[in-house]
């Protein structure tokens, strides 16, 4: 499946595969399979399917629900947080070990205080750029500053 969000094309059949939740079997009403995914530019998106009972559900007349299908744009934390409710840790940085950017990057898990982390949101949010590139930036100032 391929849909185009806000300017940005997210496609199940180029993006990688980071872990699949599924609930069910897919012959019930109320069966759901997620599948997280990365574009090669670093955009998340989680694409779901599922049966008439299920979130995924589309009209398919009156009163009537039948199997449907969405793409959900992720942000950075949006994609943790799916994945630490639904991937093993293990699983999920195994994935992530796999996606290239431009050049060498490794993921890393760290914890901010929760002031600093609506900061650097609020931030991120602000300039219309994401809260991991900020962070980056700040990370390599200081580093640049202490040598």
């Amino acid at each position: 499946m391929e849909q185009k969000i806000d300017s940005i094309l997210y496609d199940t059949e180029s993006a990688k595969p980071l872990g699949n939740w599924q609930r069910g079997y897919s012959s019930e009403r109320g069966y759901i399979s997620e599948t997280l995914y990365v574009t090669e530019d670093g955009h998340y998106f989680l694409y779901g399917e599922g049966g008439p009972r299920s979130r995924y559900a589309q009209r398919v007349g009156p009163n009537t629900w039948g199997y449907g299908e969405r793409i959900l744009p992720f942000s950075t934390e949006e994609a943790n947080a799916w994945a630490e409710n639904h991937l093993t840790e293990a699983a999920f940085y195994t994935a992530l070990k796999e996606v290239t950017y431009h050049g060498c990057m490794t993921p890393m898990m760290i914890r901010l205080q929760c002031v600093t982390a609506d900061k650097l949101k609020k931030l991120a949010e602000e300039q219309g750029r994401k809260a991991a590139d900020i962070a980056e930036e700040m990370i390599c100032q200081a580093l640049e500053d202490k040598a």
